[in-house]
C-alpha cells in the first residue's frame, strides 16, 4: 500500500500545481483584457498569431476548461486512491470513481489533442506531422485513462464474482 500512498501524495501535488496554473492563466487572461501591461510575466503567445483577438480569447477559454475537466479526473482518481488506501477494493464508489477517472482522461486529452491541431493548422500556418512530444503526452494520458477503465471493468467483474462466491458460501 505504499505505493497507493505515494500516488495519493502526488496526484494532491499535481492537482494543486494544475490549479495554480490555471489561476495564473485566468489572471493573465483577465489583464489582456483590460489591456495592462504585461511585461513582468514574459508572454510568448503574440496575439498577431491569432487573426483576431476574439480567437485567442476562445481558444485560452477552451484549454482552461479542458484543464478543469483534467483537474476532475485527476480529482476521481485522489478519491480512488483513498479508497484503495483502505484496501477496500470490491467497493462501487471505486469502480465509479476509476471508470469516470478514466473518462474525464480520454476526454480531456484528445480535446486539448483537437484544439491544439486546430489552432496549429489554421491560425498559426503550421501543420505538425509526426510524433511530437506533446502528441506522445496526449497518447500516455489517453493509455491511462483507458487503463484505469480496463482497471474499474476487472474490479466490476471480481466484485461480482465475490459476491456469487459468498451466496453459495
Amino acid at each position: 500500500m505504499n505505493s497507493a500512498r505515494t500516488l495519493y501524495v502526488i496526484l494532491n501535488v499535481i492537482i494543486f500545481l494544475i490549479l495554480a496554473s490555471i489561476g495564473i492563466g485566468i489572471f493573465v487572461l483577465s489583464m489582456r483584457l483590460f489591456d495592462v501591461e504585461q511585461n513582468f510575466i514574459f508572454i510568448d503567445e503574440d496575439v498577431l498569431t491569432y487573426k483576431t483577438e476574439a480567437m485567442l480569447y476562445g481558444f485560452t477559454f477552451f484549454k482552461l476548461v479542458i484543464y478543469a475537466v483534467f483537474v476532475a479526473a485527476l480529482w476521481k482518481l485522489r478519491k480512488a486512491t483513498k479508497l484503495l488506501l483502505n484496501n477496500d477494493f470490491h467497493n462501487t464508489k471505486l469502480i465509479m470513481k476509476m471508470f469516470s477517472s478514466g473518462k474525464f482522461m480520454v476526454f480531456s486529452s484528445v480535446a486539448l489533442w483537437f484544439v491544439d491541431e486546430i489552432g496549429y493548422m489554421f491560425y498559426k500556418r503550421q501543420v505538425v506531422l509526426g510524433l511530437s512530444e506533446k502528441t506522445l503526452v496526449y497518447l500516455s494520458v489517453i493509455a491511462m485513462g483507458l487503463f484505469l477503465m480496463l482497471m474499474s471493468t476487472v474490479l466490476r467483474d471480481t466484485k461480482v464474482i465475490k459476491e456469487e462466491n459468498d451466496l453459495t458460501i
